[in-house]
């Protein structure tokens, strides 16, 4: 089971799970027969391994039930059996089961009913199996499904190459493309297609409640409220025929229990118009329909969410819980549109599955930053089907063809998906009678060869014999040519999914008629669920994902159609666009006695002898009681216990279990409730420490994570007790250190552990030592709240996320926790900021900062780096900094390497060509990250001077091989590839030299130089020559210098006089708190010796004498 998860290196991610076991399959096996195979692998790991032949299709009875890792990495998977408890490598106790390349797990599967078991589906060549796990902890089982599929999406694309399919040459990260987009809601419509008014009306509704105040606040977070389903009250339907049961009805205002409803999301029905009806209506006005029938989400709650459409489904990932909170492929979706008034919302609807196992139709409405954002994002999903649906008919005419023995067990396993046993038994009895004798002989022996207890079982058994059956005639099959004149369903899906107004025009009115006629519309609650569906949306198999709802096999059972009148059938078939939730209209007595009432289906058909024999032995027919016969579909649900007679017998009867028990005492019951408590308490500690530990295992991961990178300068002991000493200083935010001991210790070396937290105690001494404080930003909206807004920045700061640190393992996954946490970071500060906004190399800063501590101090930093240090000036759209910066630092070279300056002058190279990215991501893009974290350690401790002595200093020491290059192109590409392959002494080096050098009085000076020298070259008349404009300027220089030198020696007198003035105030300040402690100490010693005088008064009033004012006593 999933005990742990736990990397052992920067790329392999390794889970503890229990193989239940595998089978080795067809190659053409697909998603609508693995449940069956699941459900083949997972009976026979609890019976005796060493029983029957259950393990002739492939299956080893050494490998169920086994202990072993999962290991997952970006070029393989491996499964390795444990015999011993040890993480490290053993080839004593280790055995790899299979391992294959990410993008050969093809199909992945997860069980509704068991959520701790899943499936994978592993394809090597014509090779293929089905390997079925297992997990204690049924929460990991979503994470482990989406890294195996992270990692076939990683690794495919080097693989396409070997295909032999037309379309091999198209990247599945073709149309990966990402959109910001805030979710509105999510409307439960009882159709796959609808008007393009149904977003502007969800929209008033949803605006409606908002400004009402009757919105829900309660109910769950955003991701799991997505993942749950809703109750949909009748009572807002508005249609009189709905309301006719009791189920259904408005006094009583019950509503199905197949749904949970979660007041985090909004719902909203349709009426047969797919419009929605009025909320209020003449007879009631009763608020608290409105707000039940109507819920938007909470405006509370984080709502942004990533828009990924990827090669073949699209995915909905939450940057607030770095998750993903809708997984669609495009075979769910039918349906896209854009608002028509509301030009910035845009929808889709699609199929999901309820918890009863019956299909119902939603759609997701969504709100971007513009109109051109939902016109891009509509392009794009066309774009994504099309081609997807080219793959899928080419791949699916290269494999297979209609007569295909494999292709009829497919359409089979369509045919019975989501039907209850006793359907699907049936089913499976029409499809028999139209084999062969021998090969019904061969089904029947095989079946009653394990006694099956119950209809499900006896399916199972018979799925496997067919299974085996039909990969035995597919291995001699001969592909017949195909029929190109039929449409291929992928092609029906797209015209269904992308109407012709789909990309609005501005000239839309949203009618009805827009709708395409020759697309079949046919609505789910009128379509037979023992009809095949199409094969877009098929339902999921009752074996293993879900069963059907007892309403759906109540209305497709005879029995229904005997005891319904013909107008009530023609009702109930009649295609609606209102959907009906409730269980079921009728009295359960009455379905009861429609049940005793009833004749079996199977009297009415004719079999072969053969057939008769089974069809005796393995279901119920002749010779029981009628009025012990229950139906299990029809008795509210309850499944009844029978025993199968053997074949002598003939018949067959199912008959109810009494349940057997001594009644209990009150004080037993008591005890026994009281026990049960106590577990149950103990139960949630556990899990509550059990949580506690997990998280604290994954910050610590985490934390391992972020830091992997080598330092250039390692911490001894002796500094990390200085800096930890410093750190635990109490109110160490107002308590101003001193500078030349902080200056020591970041010169020694921070430890890497406390990087983070050394910066932000840098930050605050830098704020301490500030006389004149900096302009704070103009906008104080709080981190969480700024994460709720869209940016318009989205597009420039989705396209720098993959190329940020694209080999540090933490940004390296495609919407990981690091990337999703960089997002967050980059879009915050572009809505703090708008002048700024966003520009290229914040990304490498906030990935730093990011690097060393949370999201949130990380968005602190950086406003602290671009407000209080002033980097942001460097980031304007006029970049006038960024040019006075550049001429500030050739000046730096020609001062202090005059001959390094000519060479480059000579080469026409200026600074712009190579130190611009160092300016703009702080060294960050180019450098390794243990001489990036030093830069930055010196960065927070002097400002950002040290961004142009680390410059000079890398260049300083670089002359010598800069001057051996005599070209333009061999000079630049020496410094932006040669120059930061640094060695570790050299880097050293560069930090020693940086925190020695002084250069802000020449910083200072060349910029009064620049913009002098730019005030006079628009303000020199053009009469002058040459000669005579450089005299000028040369005086003006020289006059500008020596007021600077004066300027600067006034400030730095003022400077000390302040200091100076300060510490008296100090001493001024020290000085007073001990006199006010003197005369405090002084008053109260007043008060204690007037307590004695007047003491002393009482004593000699007492004995009669009377003192004198002079203390003498008198007569």
């Amino acid at each position: 089971h999933i005990g742990f998860t736990f990397t052992t290196n920067k790329n392999k991610i390794r889970y503890q799970l229990t193989m239940i076991g595998f089978r080795v399959v067809h190659y053409l096996t697909t998603m609508a027969m693995l449940p069956w195979v699941v459900a083949e692998i997972c009976r026979s790991s609890k019976k005796d391994p060493g029983a029957g032949p259950r393990h002739a299709a492939g299956g080893s009875p050494s490998c169920s039930n086994k202990t072993v890792f999962l290991c997952v990495s970006a070029s393989w998977v491996r499964c390795v059996s444990v015999l011993a408890e040890r993480r490290l490598w053993d080839p004593l106790t280790h055995t790899v089961l299979f391992e294959c390349r990410p993008h050969q797990v093809t199909k992945l599967i997860h069980n509704s009913q068991e959520p701790s078991i899943f499936a994978c589906l592993v394809k090597d060549s014509l090779k293929c199996a089905c390997y079925v796990f297992q997990g204690l902890d049924s929460t990991k089982v979503p994470e482990i499904i989406s890294t195996l599929r992270q990692a076939g999406k990683s690794s495919a694309p080097s693989t396409t190459s070997n295909s032999t399919a037309p379309t091999s040459a198209v990247s599945p990260t073709t149309f990966a493309k990402k959109f910001e987009v805030l979710f509105c809601g999510r409307v439960s419509v009882a159709h796959k297609k609808a008007p393009p008014a149904l977003i502007d009306e969800c929209i008033e509704k949803f605006s409606q409640l908002h400004g009402s105040g009757t919105t829900d606040k309660g109910g769950g977070g955003l991701v799991d409220g997505l993942r749950r389903a809703f109750t949909f009250p009748s009572s807002g339907l508005g249609n009189g025929s709905v309301r006719n049961g009791t189920a259904g009805s408005a006094t009583t205002g019950t509503s199905s229990a197949l749904f949970k409803r979660d007041s985090s999301f909004p719902s909203l029905h349709l009426d047969e118009n797919g419009l929605c009806p009025e909320i209020s209506n003449n007879n009631t006005t009763d608020s608290i329909t409105c707000s039940t029938t109507v819920q938007p989400t909470s405006l509370q709650e984080n709502r942004t969410m990533l828009f990924t459409v990827g090669k073949s489904q699209i995915f909905l990932v939450s940057p607030d819980t770095k998750k993903v909170a809708i997984e669609k492929s495009f075979r769910e979706i039918s349906f896209c549109s854009q608002g028509i008034h509301h030009v910035d919302h845009f929808g889709f609807i699609c199929r999901e599955m309820a918890e009863g196992g019956s299909c119902h139709f939603v759609c997701y409405v969504f709100q971007c930053t513009d109109e051109s954002l939902v016109d891009e994002i509509m392009l794009t999903l066309k774009q994504a089907f099309s081609v997807a649906a080219l793959q899928q008919n080419a791949k699916t005419q290269s494999q297979q063809c209609d007569s295909c023995p494999v292709q009829q067990l497919h359409r089979l396993c369509e045919r019975i998906e989501g039907l209850h046993p006793s359907k699907t038994k049936l089913e499976l009895q029409k499809h028999l009678a139209t084999l062969d004798n021998d090969e019904q002989a061969s089904v029947f022996e095989n079946t009653m060869r394990a006694r099956p207890k119950s209809d499900q079982e006896e399916n199972e058994l018979v799925m496997a014999s067919l299974r085996n059956m039909y990969e035995e005639k597919q291995k001699a099959h001969q592909h017949s040519s195909l029929d190109n004149s039929k449409q291929s369903p992928c092609h029906l899906f797209i015209s269904a999914a992308f109407p012709c107004h789909l990309l609005r025009g501005h000239n839309s009115t949203g009618d009805l008629k827009l709708l395409d006629s020759s697309i079949p519309l046919t609505s789910s609650s009128s379509s037979l669920p023992g009809d095949p569906e199409p094969q877009g949306f098929r339902r999921r198999a009752s074996t293993f994902s879900h069963s059907p709802t007892p309403s759906s096999v109540l209305e497709d059972s005879p029995l229904y159609m005997q005891t319904h009148s013909p107008q009530e059938l023609s009702a109930a078939t009649k295609p609606k666009l209102v959907r009906h939730y409730s269980v079921s209209t009728d009295n359960p007595h009455q379905s009861k006695a429609a049940c005793v009432a009833g004749e079996s289906p199977l009297r009415n058909h004719r079999h072969s002898w053969r057939q008769q024999i089974f069809l005796r032995v393995a279901t119920p027919q002749k010779g029981a009681d009628p009025t012990e016969r229950v139906d299990p579909c029809l008795d509210g649900g309850l499944i009844c216990v029978g025993q199968v007679s053997g074949v002598g017998n003939g018949d067959s009867a199912m008959r109810a279990v009494p349940e057997e028990g001594t009644k209990r005492s009150k004080v037993e019951l008591r005890e026994l409730w009281r026990k049960a408590i106590l577990q149950q308490i103990l139960l949630q500690r556990m899990e509550s420490e059990n949580q506690k530990l997990q998280a604290s295992e994954s910050d610590l991961q985490n934390k391992r994570l972020k830091l992997d990178y080598e330092e250039i300068t390692p911490c001894l002991k002796e500094v990390t007790v200085v800096w930890e000493k410093l750190l635990s200083t109490p109110g160490r935010t107002k308590v101003k250190f001193d500078t030349e001991t902080i200056h020591a210790a970041v010169a020694q070396g921070v430890p890497r552990q406390h990087r983070g937290e050394i910066w932000k105690f840098l930050s605050e001494q830098y704020l301490l030592q500030q006389t004149v404080p900096s302009r704070p930003p103009s906008n104080h909206t709080p981190y969480k709240e700024l994460l709720k807004q869209l940016t318009s920045q989205q597009h420039a700061i989705l396209i720098d996320l993959g190329r940020t640190f694209p080999t540090h393992p933490y940004f390296q996954a495609q919407l990981g926790a690091g990337q999703l946490s960089l997002f967050n970071i980059l879009k915050a500060y572009s809505l703090l900021d708008p002048e700024v906004g966003y520009c290229q190399g914040l990304s490498f800063i906030a990935g730093v900062l990011l690097l060393h501590m949370g999201e949130e101090d990380a968005f602190n930093m950086l406003k602290f780096l671009m407000f209080d240090v002033g980097l942001r000036k460097q980031y304007r759209p006029d970049m006038i900094i960024l040019q006075i910066q550049m001429y500030q630092l050739s000046r730096l070279l020609h001062d202090y390497h005059r001959d390094l300056h000519g060479h480059l002058e000579q080469q026409e190279i200026g600074p712009s060509l190579y130190a611009t990215p160092w300016f703009l991501t702080l060294f960050a893009s180019h450098f390794p990250l243990g001489f990036v974290a030093r830069v930055f350690d010196m960065l927070f401790l002097q400002g950002s001077e040290v961004i142009f002595k680390v410059a000079l200093s890398l260049l300083g020491s670089h002359k010598p091989l800069i001057l051996q290059h005599d070209s333009l192109e061999s000079i630049v590409e020496f410094i932006k590839t040669t120059l930061p392959n640094l060695g570790l002494v050299q880097m050293e080096k560069t930090i020693n030299q940086v925190c020695e050098m002084d250069v802000s009085k020449q910083l200072q000076a060349y910029e009064v130089e620049y913009h002098v020298l730019q005030d006079e070259l628009l303000d020199t008349p053009p009469t002058l020559n040459q000669q005579q404009r450089a005299a000028q300027l040369e005086r003006t220089n020289q006059s500008l210098r020596q007021q600077n030198l004066d300027l600067l020696e006034e400030l730095q007198v003022s400077h000390a006089r302040v200091c100076n003035l300060e510490s008296r105030v100090e001493a001024l300040a020290q000085s007073e708190g001990q006199l006010k402690e003197q005369v405090s100490a002084l008053e109260e010693e007043k008060k204690q010796l007037a307590n004695t005088i007047a003491h002393l008064h009482r004593l000699l009033t007492e004995l009669g004498i009377n003192p004198d004012l002079d203390g003498q006593t008198l007569p």
